[in-house]
């Protein structure tokens, strides 16, 4: 397949739905959230942009239903017990054994050329003795479906609840490293001006360290940039009239 070329588009993202029955029941798409239940537990946590961005950054795929996953510690396929009920059993599953339970939204995805999917972990969030796994999808001309995968870490039960996160979808430029360079200098020889603003915000966090509140609020605003992306612009998923979907 031909690399991507010409000049880059806006992404715009496309599900396109398999099955609304049986084992497609239940999924949803939606834009990420600011909030975390963590953040809200800590509020200051919210002060920090980075965060707040990344929470938002992009569209999270929910879990269709409940689901226990009980891992014995070995690497076959039998070794993970998944407890899902039974319209769900073909989509959550143990597929690639080593504790790895395996989900199969009913969506081929697909962006326009130039740009991939980011399939990661829902941001800012963790589970208990569960990692996401992580992938770059080609879906600007790629015409199958993927999984979204989570590795239990240690021997033991891992519960996904119907709604929950399971997946974050990210847009990335194909060519994001074509013709990159990578280079390590002394930054006062490079931005002398940045090395002062630098030591400024330090000093800063350093003064209030020790305090209630010891998020800084020091991000900077670029130049010719009206505002910061506190509320990030990613688009609901809406519905477009179609035929028939695909049996299963």
């Amino acid at each position: 397949m031909d690399e991507a070329e010409g000049p880059l588009g806006p992404p715009h993202f496309q599900a396109l739905r398999l099955l609304a029955h049986g084992w497609g029941e239940g999924w949803q798409l939606r834009p990420c959230p600011t909030t975390r239940p963590w953040m809200d537990e800590h509020p200051t946590a919210y002060q920090c942009l980075p965060l707040v961005v990344a929470n938002q950054w992009g569209w999270e795929v929910l879990c269709p239903t409940n689901v226990t996953a009980t891992w014995d510690g070995s690497i076959g396929r039998e070794g993970l017990r998944v407890d899902v009920l039974d319209p769900w059993r073909p989509a959550v599953k143990c597929q690639f054994g080593r504790g790895i339970l395996t989900f199969s939204p009913p969506w081929l995805f697909r962006t326009p050329k130039g740009w991939d999917l980011y399939v990661k972990g829902p941001s800012n969030r963790w589970k208990v003795n569960a990692a996401p796994l992580e992938g770059v999808v080609e879906t600007w001309w790629l015409p199958y479906t993927f999984t979204f995968n989570w590795k239990i870490v240690e021997p033991g039960s891992v519960t996904f609840s119907r709604g929950e996160p399971i997946g974050q979808l990210v847009p990335v430029p194909h060519h994001t490293f074509h013709g990159t360079e990578a280079r390590e200098a002394p930054i006062l020889h490079v931005e002398p001006e940045t090395a002062r603003e630098l030591l400024r915000w330090r000093d800063e966090r350093r003064r209030i360290a020790g305090t209630e509140a010891p998020t800084h609020k020091l991000y900077r605003k670029a130049d010719d940039v009206a505002n910061h992306l506190v509320k990030v612009p990613v688009p609901p998923v809406a519905p477009i009239a179609g035929g028939p979907l695909a049996e299963g």
